[in-house]
Parts: C-alpha cells; structure tokens; sequence
C-alpha cells in the first residue's frame, strides 16, 4: 500500500467515525450529548471527506496541495476552537475567530479548485479560454470575499458587494462547468498529436521462455514464432501529468502546469533518461 492510499483510507476512517459517532449522538438521549458534540461530528465529517476529495483528485501539484490541506487543517481548527470555548469568548473575539477560521476556508477552498481545473486539457480553444478564465475569476473572487471579511465582517455588506460576488462566483462555476465538460466530453489534445511515436514500431528481442531472436511489434499482442509464448511490448512517450509531451525537453520543469518533471522522464543527452 502506497503512500496515497494510505491517506485515502485514513481520511475514509474519519468519515465512517463522523457517521457512527454521529449516528450514536443522535440516538443517545440529550442529557448524556453536549451542544458541542454534534456540530464537532459534523465539521470533522466535512472536514475528512473534503480531505478525502482532494487526495483522491491530486495530480502532483504538490505545493497547491500542500496549501490546501494546510489551510482546510487550520480553518478546522480553528472552527473546532470556536465551538467549544465561545462560551468564554470576551467582546469581539467570537467574530475574530471566525473571520479568521473563514479566510482560511476560503484559502483551501480556493486551492481545491485549482487543482480540479488545472489538470484540464482539451484542443479546444473555447476550453482553455474557459479553464483559464475560471482559475483567475475564482481567484479574484476568493480574495475579494477574504478582504471584504477582514475589513467589513459579515453584515456590513452592501448591496453592491453582494451582487459583486456573486457575479464572481457564477463566472467561476459556469468556466468551470465549461471547462470540464468540454475537456471531458469534447477532443483531447493527443487525439491530434499522437505522439512522435508511432503507434506500434518494430521491436527485436529474445523471447523469456526459448531465448529465441523475436521481430514482433510494439503495443500489439504478437507471439514468439518458436514457442508460441504470446508478447506483448508497450511503447509510450513520457509525458507530464497534465498530459504535455516530454520528447527533447531540455527542462526539468514542465512548461505548461510548471510542475516538476521526473528524473526517469527527463530528456537526456537526446533519449529518455
């Protein structure tokens, strides 16, 4: 078991805990139940099942990950903070940790997104424009609404920053939704480049049963002519995670997501390392 999994079963352990716990809160008679409980159950079920979501979506964006995780930790913290010592909460304290619990949220909510969007790929030009718009607009949108917290709280709002936010936040879910329905359902961009590769190139080599000389061609099941041993040799170009060819790319960096690219994948002194 990796390392991934691992972190995806552990966070699928705290949501079955939420859900027993929460059932057995519900049954239990109120007297033997805080006020605290409850909402403790489900913030910690939320909280593990939005980690669950982000390693299972993660595409080697380490540091958008990073951030995500870390500020999804503290904004829970936080709000676990709140829950249970708001009793002894003096003046404004109680909104300043909130606010503060909020920004945060807003911070891993953004970087959720980011790493749902920016895997992305389509050869349609309508969907990139999409992707990228939905990237800044959700952006823009996250620290607008982070500003207008911190300086203005929560029922300062005026009008016009309620519509202005929500015209932020309905332009990043229809370029998202867009995006993600065009990079699904419409061309990949392999579709039309298929690679400096061909499909299936000829291959020789000794076959592992009769340590026969075998001709047999790349990603097609083929058989060794001696002893009938079925063969199968896949060839496939490295590429980056989020799909860009890696063929004579002098860079250890990819230029189209900017993540770091594997030592093995790297192009080296004109083959692949």
């Amino acid at each position: 078991m990796n390392r991934k999994q691992m972190i995806l079963w552990f966070f699928l352990g705290f949501v079955g805990l939420a859900m027993v716990a929460g059932m057995i809160a519900i049954l239990l008679p109120e007297k033997y139940i805080r006020d605290e409980i409850i909402p403790t159950i489900l913030l910690v079920g939320t909280y593990a099942l939005g980690g669950l979501i982000v390693v299972a979506i993660n595409r080697d964006m380490r540091w958008t990950s990073r951030i995500a995780v870390g500020t999804l930790l503290i904004s829970l913290i936080v709000f676990l903070i709140l829950i249970w010592f708001e009793r002894s909460m003096r003046g404004n304290t109680e909104e300043t940790v909130f606010k503060i619990g909020f920004v945060f949220l807003i911070a891993g909510c953004v970087s959720v997104h980011r790493l749902l969007i920016c895997p992305l790929r389509s050869s349609v030009t309508v969907a990139s424009v999409c992707k990228y718009a939905s990237l800044i607009s959700g952006l823009l949108t996250g620290v607008l609404i982070a500003v207008i917290i911190i300086s203005e709280g929560f029922w300062g709002l005026d009008d016009f920053v309620v519509r202005l936010i929500g015209m932020g936040l309905l332009a990043t879910a229809g370029t998202s939704i867009c995006a993600g329905a065009i990079a699904i359902f419409g061309p990949k961009p392999e579709d039309e480049d298929p690679g400096l590769i061909d499909a299936s190139i000829p291959v020789s080599m000794t076959c592992p049963r009769c340590r026969s000389l075998v001709d047999i061609h790349s990603n097609k099941d083929c058989r060794c002519p001696s002893c009938r041993l079925k063969i199968r040799v896949e060839v496939e170009e490295p590429r980056c995670s989020c799909g860009y060819q890696l063929y004579q790319l002098d860079s250890d960096t990819c230029p189209e997501c900017g993540n770091m690219i594997d030592e093995q994948d790297r192009w080296i002194d004109g083959v692949e390392n």
